[in-house]
């Protein structure tokens, strides 16, 4: 796989280590990503074709890394429902530590082409049978197969409806500060308890 070459691996931490420092994901220059990683701004393009594949790589690999740490702590709960509210969880610890799985969720929603390009591999890697899209769609198969997602909802209506509740949890989680009369536990419950219903 791509990741595991050290060159691709010194660029994702570039970018990475560039996110940690508050740089703006949409203002990020190849130079800057290959200043970070050591290496020549022609090596970079030996990997890829464009700054968007290699941002897009980076955020996903480091999501992937965390998403494989969580998969044996996900499966120590049991049924869709409660994995749900385990996921809410999750991101609002993951938002308060750093903020890469956030931004991915954040940019897919966007018209950018880092968008796209994120969305776009995200959908290779579900394929793939790997990444958190993937994750998501089988807590959803997991859902329909135990009942605990009504019949008549298809499994890519489950997907797209818990998908969209977590991208509103991470821009509430973005905006909270401009929002004082909410707070994250009664956030995380209403948007959580409200998907629930809507498929039970």
């Amino acid at each position: 796989m791509e990741e595991t070459r050290p060159k691709v691996l010194a660029l994702y931490r570039g970018v990475l280590e560039l996110l940690d420092e508050g740089a703006n994901v949409n203002e990020i220059k190849v130079s800057d990503i290959t200043n970070k990683a050591g290496i020549g701004k022609g090596t970079a393009y030996e990997y890829f074709k464009s700054r968007e594949e290699i941002i897009a790589g980076a955020l996903l690999y480091d999501v992937d890394r965390k998403i494989t740490e969580k998969k044996e702590e996900l499966a120590c709960h049991e049924g869709f429902f409660d994995k749900v509210v385990y996921a809410f969880d999750w991101m609002e610890r993951r938002f308060r530590e750093q903020k890469v799985f956030v931004r991915i969720l954040r940019l897919t929603s966007e018209g950018s082409g880092l968008s796209r390009t994120i969305f776009e591999e995200l959908q290779k890697r579900k394929q793939a049978g790997c990444g958190p899209l993937k994750v998501l769609w089988e807590m959803c198969q997991e859902g329909k197969e135990t009942g605990e997602i009504r019949e008549d909802i298809p499994i890519s209506a489950a997907f797209i409806a818990t998908l969209s509740s977590m991208a509103a949890f991470v821009m509430y989680l973005e905006k909270s500060a401009e929002m004082p009369d909410l707070d994250a536990a009664w956030m995380r419950e209403f948007l959580c308890s409200g998907l629930l219903n809507q498929l039970k």
